[in-house]
């Protein structure tokens, strides 16, 4: 399974890069994957876990599947894919902001304490100019209500960022107001089950033309495209509010949806 796949893609870019991971496996596997990068200071890596509190040490959950890892035992266990538990060291984000500078775009995706990333940011004088950060995580038998659900988005609010866009991430579309999604994406989903069978298809990536100029195939997994590179209007809070729910009522209303099956990003700016 590929690693990195948004540190790959920021590279690709042209940013120098700090990456953040809980799982040390992940860090040396990087080391070996990004070690131009590294010897031309493009990019840093720290091995290291979100969270409240600076230099703790906590348990940390490694699940079979790397992107399900995490500091809750209830979200690495998914489809049960716990694989073992390790002890890591914590830091805030503000902190690593504040020893690493101020980045142009904080990229914020650790499983289920999301939140608590970025109720930190709230002891910074400045924020990023884009920041994203996924709408829910959930463990399988946890639930939401109605506005628990959007407490991400308020959050964004609270710290700041007044324009939104909300991004699918299964296909990297922008979730657009009163426009049906999740239906189209399951025939869809479907269709490529079957002919994945047959092997006839597999989907890989999702390839986008950003900027009219440059071409990256997005690997599965992958946040895609941030701030200005991304398609469509930024909405204001309330266009905002209405559109998760519309969106997340759509998903939910669908057979064989899951609970923790809406896989979606924020995507802000001041």
């Amino acid at each position: 399974m590929e690693i990195c796949k948004d540190t790959a893609y920021y590279l690709a870019r042209g940013y120098k890069v700090v990456a953040i991971d809980a799982n040390p496996n992940i860090i040396e596997e990087a080391k070996v994957r990004f070690q131009n990068a590294l010897i031309s200071k493009k990019l840093v890596l720290l091995n290291y876990a979100i969270c409240d509190k600076d230099d703790k040490e906590v348990d940390f959950h490694i699940s079979k599947d790397p992107g399900k890892s995490s500091l809750k035992y209830t979200i690495s266990n998914r489809e049960g894919l716990h694989n073992r538990t390790i002890r890591v060291k914590t830091k805030r984000l503000s902190s690593l902001m504040k020893e690493y500078g101020m980045p142009f775009y904080c990229k914020i995706d650790v499983e289920g304490y999301d939140a608590i990333a970025l109720e930190t940011l709230s002891d910074l004088g400045t924020l990023p100019r884009f920041i994203s950060v996924e709408t829910e995580c959930l463990g399988k038998d946890e639930t939401l209500s109605r506005e628990d659900s959007l407490a991400t988005l308020r959050s964004l609010c609270r710290l700041g960022y007044r324009g939104f866009k909300l991004i699918d991430q299964r296909s990297l579309i922008e979730l657009k107001p009163g426009i049906v999604h999740f239906k189209k994406r399951t025939l869809v989903d479907r269709l490529k089950r079957v002919l994945r069978k047959y092997h006839i298809f597999s989907p890989e990536s999702v390839k986008k033309v950003i900027g009219g100029e440059f071409e990256y195939d997005f690997p599965h997994g992958s946040s895609g495209p941030f701030g200005d590179d991304l398609e469509g209007d930024w909405l204001d809070y309330e266009e905002a509010e209405n559109n998760l729910l519309f969106h997340r009522n759509s998903y939910f209303s669908l057979p064989g949806s899951v609970n923790y099956g809406f896989w979606c990003d924020w995507h802000a700016k001041p």
